[in-house]
């Protein structure tokens, strides 16, 4: 996960509204933050913390939406790992198309 400043803003927030054992809890590293604020989210009643937490997966992308949506708190996939390269992709884009010989011979 990639931290933003709006996100940063949120996180702020968020430990000015909680305070306490609350906020000391979201002074972690990003990955661990995002599934602190899912478990705080479900366990607060708070709705400026809820709407901010919201903000924040928005601001995180789809996979922390889904794990917001889904309490799910599960570690997440290190970003140390492979990406497909764009030689990937068209490999696979190409792989049922009836013009992929062209493609392949333009190489």
């Amino acid at each position: 996960m990639i931290i933003n400043d709006i996100m940063i803003n949120a996180v702020r927030a968020i430990q000015r509204i909680e305070g306490g054992a609350n906020a000391k809890r979201l002074n972690v590293p990003a990955n661990e933050l995002g599934n602190r604020l899912i478990e705080l989210y479900y366990n607060s009643s708070v709705l400026e913390t809820r709407e901010l937490i919201t903000e924040f997966m928005t601001e995180a992308g789809v996979v922390w939406l889904r794990k917001l949506l889904t309490r799910d708190v599960s570690a997440v996939a290190s970003s140390s790992s492979r990406f497909a390269s764009m030689d990937d992709y068209l490999s696979l884009l190409s792989a049922n198309d009836d013009a992929s010989e062209l493609l392949l011979a333009t190489r």
